[in-house]
């Protein structure tokens, strides 16, 4: 169906609903010092060239999931809590209610948020990755849009993308993706010593992602701060990473992100995990200075593996990567990578993570993490 004649089934049940009942991304910032007007493209989704030669160099999607080959149903299941924001189309209640009014969703997120509504949204999907920065799960066009996924992570009724993206606006009015970002350690007042801790993700530490056709739940590993553009210092292109091939991309993906992490946990990695990509734009240091993005990542939880965390071995990283710009406003500079992945390590200079199959695969391979100061 194309996007018009969706268009106009969404706004026609919205109409007969009213009869019946008398009824990455960025806009508005958390922060005093950003813009309110709507989003560019480029905010929520960082921009990226592709061309014909890196096309062909993307690997097939990798899957860990059943290859039973009757598709699965739209779940009847009631969504993870109650979304008050669409009364207006008869208060929808399960997955197949929502997926009835706009088959672009592709499952609902639900994240905790404490003393505070949670993170609890329908997730869409487009053929790119612009149409929903300014459109909502009903098509309207608004400029706080919707989550959306990555228009390249490909989702059946049986399979899921090695790595789900999913992007976000950050809005004053703390609808969308605004409030990920209390899984930063210190807030926009850290030039002066104020900070946020570890206390979201204590209280959060894993997230849900249930696609329309099954339920997931997702422990968090890590929250980076980076940069978009290569005037402010280098980029990680964490957003490029949609797909998984091999032991290398995993551990280069997974050594990248840890050295930018703000925080360790004791959750396990290995090669073969399912990741979660949470994607939101964040300008503490102002817009103006650099176009950055905060970004939440966790793991899927494993067939017959326990949902628990045991957060009281989470720590702060006391060194993560940042880029030139931060460096230049806030001071300091990276000391090189403070963490290794033998859990056995008696290294007390450094956290000793549980990445299995880390250290051993780098002894016989080169890396492209970040392993200078």
């Amino acid at each position: 169906m194309s996007r018009s004649a969706k268009i106009k089934r969404i706004a026609a049940f919205a109409a007969a609903a009213c009869m019946i009942t008398a009824v990455g991304a960025c806009g508005e910032s958390t922060q005093p010092e950003q813009t309110t007007e709507t989003a560019a493209v480029s905010e929520t989704t960082p921009e990226e060239t592709t061309t014909e030669a890196q096309t062909s160099k993307v690997p097939l999607v990798t899957t860990t999931t059943t290859t039973t080959p009757a598709p699965l149903p739209v779940m009847s299941d009631e969504v993870p809590a109650e979304n008050t924001d669409f009364a207006s189309v008869g208060s929808p209640k399960t997955f197949e209610d929502y997926y009835n009014i706009n088959n672009d969703m592709v499952g609902w997120i639900n994240i905790y948020i404490p003393n505070e509504n949670d993170i609890n949204e329908p997730v869409v999907q487009s053929e790119d990755n612009t149409y929903y920065l300014t459109h909502d799960f009903l098509g309207t066009e608004v400029k706080e849009g919707a989550i959306f996924a990555d228009f390249k992570c490909a989702f059946t009724t049986r399979t899921r993308p090695a790595n789900i993206i999913l992007y976000g606006h950050n809005m004053a009015s703390g609808k969308s993706f605004a409030k990920l970002t209390r899984y930063c350690t210190w807030n926009t007042s850290k030039i002066t010593g104020a900070r946020l801790g570890l206390s979201q993700y204590t209280a959060a530490p894993t997230v849900t992602f249930d696609t329309v056709w099954e339920k997931g739940t997702y422990k968090v590993f890590a929250a980076i701060f980076v940069n978009t553009e290569e005037r402010n210092g280098e980029v990680f292109k964490y957003y490029k990473q949609r797909t998984i091939a091999n032991e290398g991309e995993f551990f280069d993906y997974i050594g990248n992100i840890m050295d930018r992490s703000l925080f360790f946990t004791d959750v396990d990695l290995e090669y073969g995990d399912e990741l979660l990509t949470l994607s939101t734009c964040y300008y503490p240091l102002t817009k103006e200075a650099a176009d950055t993005r905060f970004v939440v990542f966790a793991r899927r939880v494993r067939d017959g593996e326990s949902e628990e965390v045991d957060t009281s071995k989470a720590v702060e990283n006391s060194n993560p990567l940042y880029f030139d710009t931060y460096y230049k406003m806030n001071g300091g500079s990276w000391k090189g990578r403070n963490w290794d992945a033998d859990p056995d390590s008696t290294d007390a200079t450094k956290t000793h993570l549980k990445i299995k199959g880390f250290e051993e695969y780098y002894k016989s391979h080169e890396t492209t993490a970040s392993t200078e100061g």
